[in-house]
């Protein structure tokens, strides 16, 4: 193994947290390192520290999109929603109809404890 990998993964071993949980899917954080290292695992898969993949990235040379680590979580919810996309004003319009009936909620809630 080259001197320069060798240094890499121990740049990423330094900033994971150690814990070893086995989370990422790797036995231990070593072993995350070096997959990281080597290009077949993610920067982002630690569970217990995701920031890390942040750090990682940077050690790796990988450019992190607008939405990072979270980007995963947003794509399904966006991917999911069928029909046009929505305007300003009817969003205004949709929450400030939840608004009310949360307000609805809230008040027979109070008249609730009030008996």
């Amino acid at each position: 193994m080259a001197a320069a990998k060798k240094d890499t993964i121990k740049q990423i071993h330094d900033l994971l947290p150690k814990l070893n949980c086995g989370f990422c899917g790797f036995v231990n954080c070593g072993q995350f390192a070096k997959a990281v290292a080597e290009g077949s695992a993610p920067p982002f898969g630690c569970r217990q520290n995701p920031w890390a993949g942040y750090r990682i990235s940077e050690v790796v040379g990988m450019r992190v999109p607008v939405f990072g680590y979270q980007q995963r979580f947003y794509q399904p919810i966006l991917a999911s929603r069928s029909g046009p996309v929505p305007s300003l004003e009817s969003l205004k319009k949709e929450v400030t109809a939840l608004s009310k009936r949360i307000d609805g909620i809230l008040d027979r809630i109070e008249n609730l404890k009030g008996m």
